[in-house]
C-alpha cells in the first residue's frame, strides 16, 4: 500500500511571490483534500495560510544549518518536494532530499526570456507565462488533480452597497524603480479623501510610518494602516474589507490578490508581462506607459538608463484616478 501523498514546499523569496504561491496552493488544497502540504516560509507570512486544513505552514529559521533544516524536514516524511525559490539554501535541501530518494521538482528562472523582455535593444516584447501558472505547473507535476485556477478570469469588484467606499493605497516598493513619485501620490491620496463617503488606507512597513503619519495628518479620511494594526494578520483583514487597492508593482498587490480585491497598480521599469502581475486582476487596470526602454528590469533593482525615470514621472494623477473610476 502506498503512502499518503506529502507535498512538501520551499518558497520564502520576495513577500508578494509567496502570496501568489499561497493563492495556487489554497486551491490545490482545496482540491486534493487527502494530500498533505507543508509550506517553508517567512514566519511574517504564516496567517496567509491559515484556516486551510491539509495545509501546515513552517517558519523558516535563516540562524539554522542547511543540515539541522534538512533534518527537521525530513522527519516530516513527505513524498514529493517543490523548490520554489531556487536559490542556492533550496538547492542544497532539495539536492538532500533527491539524494534521499524523494519526488523533488525545482522553480525554472526563464533568464533567457527575461533577459530579451528587459535588454535595451531588439526587445521580445511578449508576455511571459504567468507565475501562477509555473508555480500551478509545479504542483501538477506531483500527480495533483488539476484545478480550474482561472474561473472566473478577474476579480469582481464589490459593491459599496452603503454608499461607503474603503480604498488602500500601498506607495512604496522594495526597489526605486518600482516606486511613483512620492508628491504625486500623496496628490492622488489627497484627492481620493476629498470624496464624500470614501476612507483611504495607508499601507506600509514600519520604516514608512513617519511619511505615512504625515500624509493622514494633512488627508481627513484617511488612516495610517501601520499605526493602528496589529500585525501582518490584522492588516490581512483590512485587505479584504477594501474596495479596491492602489499599488506599486509590489507585494500589496499580490496579498489584495490572494484576498480577491481588485488593484490598481502603477508600472515604472517593471512590466506585467514579466509574469509578475496580480492573479486574477484584470491587466486593463495596470497603469503605465509605452516607451521603447521599458522595461528596463524584472525587479526594478535596475538603474534608470536614461537618468530620468520617465516612464514613473510621465504618470499623471489624473491617469491614475480615471483607472479608480473605471474599477
Amino acid at each position: 500500500m502506498s503512502r499518503p501523498k506529502h507535498v512538501l514546499v520551499m518558497r520564502f523569496a520576495a513577500l508578494g511571490d509567496v502570496a501568489a504561491m499561497a493563492s495556487v496552493l489554497q486551491r490545490r488544497a482545496g482540491q486534493n483534500p487527502d494530500v498533505q502540504f507543508t509550506i517553508l516560509t517567512h514566519r511574517m507570512l504564516l496567517p496567509l495560510f491559515d484556516g486551510i486544513t491539509n495545509v501546515r505552514a513552517v517558519p523558516l529559521d535563516k540562524t539554522q544549518s542547511i543540515r539541522r533544516i534538512f533534518c527537521s524536514l525530513r522527519d516530516l516524511h513527505p513524498t514529493h518536494v517543490i523548490d520554489g525559490h531556487s536559490n542556492l539554501r533550496t538547492i542544497c535541501l532539495r539536492t538532500l532530499f533527491f539524494l534521499s530518494g524523494v519526488s523533488v521538482r525545482s522553480l525554472p528562472k526563464y533568464r533567457m526570456r527575461r533577459w530579451r523582455l528587459v535588454r535595451s535593444r531588439r526587445k521580445v516584447l511578449r508576455p511571459m507565462l504567468p507565475w501562477w501558472k509555473v508555480y500551478d505547473r509545479l504542483f501538477a507535476g506531483c500527480g495533483l488533480s488539476p484545478v480550474r485556477m482561472t474561473d472566473p478570469p478577474f476579480i469582481v469588484p464589490r459593491r459599496a452597497d452603503d454608499g461607503h467606499f474603503r480604498i488602500g493605497v500601498a506607495p512604496f516598493a522594495y526597489y526605486p524603480g518600482k516606486v511613483w513619485p512620492l508628491e504625486k501620490m500623496k496628490e492622488l491620496v489627497r484627492r481620493l479623501s476629498s470624496v464624500p463617503g470614501c476612507t483611504v488606507w495607508l499601507f506600509g512597513a514600519p520604516g514608512d510610518r513617519a511619511v505615512l503619519d504625515e500624509w493622514a495628518a494633512e488627508c481627513p479620511g484617511t488612516v495610517n494602516v501601520p499605526a493602528v494594526s496589529g500585525g501582518f494578520s490584522s492588516e490581512l483583514e483590512i485587505i479584504k474589507s477594501l474596495h479596491l487597492m492602489i499599488s506599486m508593482d509590489s507585494a500589496n498587490m499580490h496579498f489584495a490578490s490572494w484576498a480577491g480585491v481588485p488593484v490598481v497598480s502603477v508600472w515604472g521599469a517593471t512590466h506585467p508581462y514579466a509574469g509578475f502581475y496580480g492573479w486574477r486582476q484584470d491587466p486593463d487596470w495596470a497603469v503605465q506607459v509605452a516607451l521603447e526602454c521599458r522595461p528596463c528590469s524584472t525587479n526594478g533593482g535596475r538603474q534608470c538608463r536614461r537618468g530620468d525615470c520617465l516612464c514613473m514621472n510621465s504618470i499623471t494623477v489624473d491617469m491614475v484616478m480615471d483607472k479608480v473610476r473605471k474599477v
